[in-house]
């Protein structure tokens, strides 16, 4: 078992449905359903052409666009690893070169693990990469991991040096078109030798019953390295049983009181894969409160600052898009490091239940159910926001906030993932509540 049964609920959601048919093409799910529970009763009428008013343009496509981390860059993948990438520049798509590619090869639990990796590089030097391995499209005597994603990125400053970049890996298929991925492989790559190093110790690492080393030991993610100051901080289960319910993880500290080689945890049982820093340089995070909660901390040198308690179990009732956090049943959105608060004003809906959220601070975009069919809400975080209904909302995933607000997102074109559609939608314009 691979690291999925700690996966957040917004990654959840995209397991169910961005199986979509890269690898699962025959066993894709509908989620059109709220929790357990909690569907509304019928009580509008649905219109569903409305949203039509809403999609500033459209364009059919062969695979989904995943964003990147450069400004409007995005990037597509197929089955067989080759990757396009696009830019957005309002309703405009259109496709830009790669820069170039690389030949890497990883070893991973004793196995060499081989992919092509193409990459985007900008002016300055960010670059942008990804490669795919999969039995189905390789000979290479690989026996224990049948699916590879390999991301590759610029090292934070304090790791920095010539000619070497970042390189994580994700073994966990069903993330595939998950613009979130949680990365349990992570190395630094030397373009000139192709050589790869790790980066955390491996130092004392178990194995899974697949006889792969444990994914869950030392995991990060994009965000986790663009945060990272003099010493990576990430994420790890290892002093927890790999097949436990309890959804436990850690926060570690590289090479310094934490550290992954004498197992001394930095701070304990935090229920996201989520940090960040406030200006005091204390770092903030979600940690559990007791068996129905959890709270906002602050951590510096032994000591922790409760900001903020929450009820609720977290992977049930909250999702998270950067620093926001929404309760899915009042629909209150709350800044994990300002503390600023909305709760969200919809029209055109009722008792809509999301599974999806995304953000920019200002632009919202939800998925979920209203009335018992499958919506959207799309609006601002301090104004009304309109609920939109129609059936293909049901395969909406991978939702993305442009620069100008609007939100652009793939839709799968029927239940076999056979073809997408990229839709961007306009935000409505709408008052200040």
């Amino acid at each position: 078992m691979k690291k999925s049964y700690i996966i957040t609920a917004v990654v959840v959601l995209l397991v169910v449905l961005v199986l979509v048919g890269v690898f699962l093409r025959d066993d894709i799910a509908r989620l059109v359903g709220g929790d357990a529970g909690t569907t509304a009763p019928m009580a509008v009428d649905l219109d569903e052409e409305s949203y039509v008013s809403m999609v500033k343009g459209s364009v059919d496509n062969a695979e989904p666009m995943m964003k990147t981390d450069i400004d409007n860059l995005y990037y597509t993948m197929s089955r067989e690893g080759e990757v396009s990438f696009f830019r957005v520049e309002g309703t405009q798509i259109q496709q830009v070169a790669a820069t170039g590619s690389y030949e890497v090869t990883v070893n991973c639990t004793e196995e060499n693990i081989p992919a092509t990796v193409y990459y985007y590089q900008t002016g300055d030097g960010q670059i942008a990469g990804y490669g795919l391995f999969t039995t189905q499209m390789s000979d290479a005597d690989v026996q224990i991991y049948e699916y590879a994603f390999f991301r590759l990125m610029n090292l934070p400053a304090s790791y920095a040096e010539d000619g070497a970049y970042m390189l994580m890996v994700d073994t966990t298929k069903e993330d595939f078109y998950s613009n979130d991925k949680v990365y349990e492989e992570n190395m630094i790559f030397h373009t000139d030798s192709g050589d790869t190093e790790y980066l955390l110790s491996n130092n004392n690492r178990a194995f899974d019953t697949t006889g792969a080393y444990r994914a869950d030991y030392a995991m990060l993610t994009e965000d986790a390295v663009k945060k990272c100051g003099e010493r990576f901080l990430f994420f790890s289960s290892r002093q927890y049983h790999l097949y436990t319910s309890s959804n436990q993880m850690d926060i570690y500290m590289a090479d310094g009181s934490g550290n992954n080689e004498d197992n001394d945890r930095y701070i304990q049982d935090v229920v996201d894969f989520y940090f960040s820093f406030d200006e005091s340089g204390r770092v903030v995070c979600l940690q559990r409160n007791g068996e129905t909660g959890f709270h906002v901390i602050a951590f510096s040198d032994g000591e922790t600052t409760v900001l903020k308690e929450f009820e609720g179990d977290y992977s049930e009732n909250y999702l998270r898009s950067g620093d926001w956090l929404l309760n899915k049943n009042t629909l209150e959105v709350y800044h994990i490091m300002t503390g600023e608060s909305h709760t969200l004003s919809l029209s055109g809906t009722s008792g809509f239940v999301p599974d999806l959220f995304e953000t920019d601070g200002s632009h919202i975009f939800m998925r979920g159910v209203s009335a018992n069919a499958a919506a959207i809400v799309l609006g601002i975080m301090d104004g009304t926001c309109g609920c939109y209904h129609n059936e293909i909302f049901s395969r909406v995933f991978a939702p993305a906030v442009l620069t100008d607000g609007s939100v652009m997102v793939s839709v799968a074109a029927d239940d076999a993932g056979s073809s997408y559609s990229i839709k961007i939608f306009g935000v409505p314009e709408t008052d200040a509540a």
